[in-house]
């Protein structure tokens, strides 16, 4: 049985202070966050059908899936296990409050590690694998990062580094035996 999960990015969130913002209420998207999240859309519409849309519950993940499910017309559903990383106190920090680095395999102080989140987003998976059906789902840089890389054969090493833009969007079609990842949106020819 085979299940295609197009994993989206949130759009940019409106975020003036530059504050991390974590799991905070209050931040949504920016006006070009909501302008990506048309695209990622429009380039998801060629691609349907799909069966159902699943967000993490914060507001830019809430926003950006309502954003796709107008165009894509199918139920959303919230599930806790795409959420950001629990960043706990450094949340209403600058960026530089953050330790380097600040996301490892077991966790630092007060950070949720790679290991934790990858067992989640890989639960929440797994159960969306046994449904054997074409997924959109809306989440955070980090929780799709790890995965990604856990799909790819790579190391937490790579995900500094790694090209994932807000509203990108990356299929992965997932079999029993392994996840092939593509990036469908956007176009890396498109990036500046």
């Amino acid at each position: 049985m085979t299940t295609t999960i197009y994993l989206v990015r949130h759009g940019e969130v409106h975020n003036p202070e530059q504050i991390i913002y974590g799991r905070l209420p209050g931040f949504g998207l920016s006006t070009k966050g909501r302008e990506q999240v048309e695209a990622a859309a429009t380039a998801l519409e060629k691609l349907k059908p799909f069966d159902v849309l699943y967000s993490s519950p914060l507001q830019r993940a809430q926003e950006s899936a309502a954003l796709l499910t107008a165009r894509l017309q199918m139920p959303i559903l919230e599930d806790e296990l795409l959420a950001e990383t629990e960043i706990g106190g450094y949340q209403g920090k600058s960026f530089d409050a953050l330790p380097k680095p600040y996301l490892t395999e077991e966790g630092v102080a007060g950070i949720e590690g790679a290991s934790s989140m990858r067992a989640r987003f890989l639960a929440w998976a797994t159960e969306a694998q046994q449904q054997g059906c074409r997924i959109v789902a809306v989440s955070h840089r980090d929780p799709i990062g790890v995965a990604l890389l856990h799909w790819q054969g790579q190391d937490l090493s790579q995900l500094p580094g790694m090209d994932l833009p807000t509203a990108s969007v990356h299929e992965v079609v997932l079999t029993a035996e392994r996840g092939r990842v593509t990036r469908c949106w956007p176009p890396v020819s498109e990036e500046g």
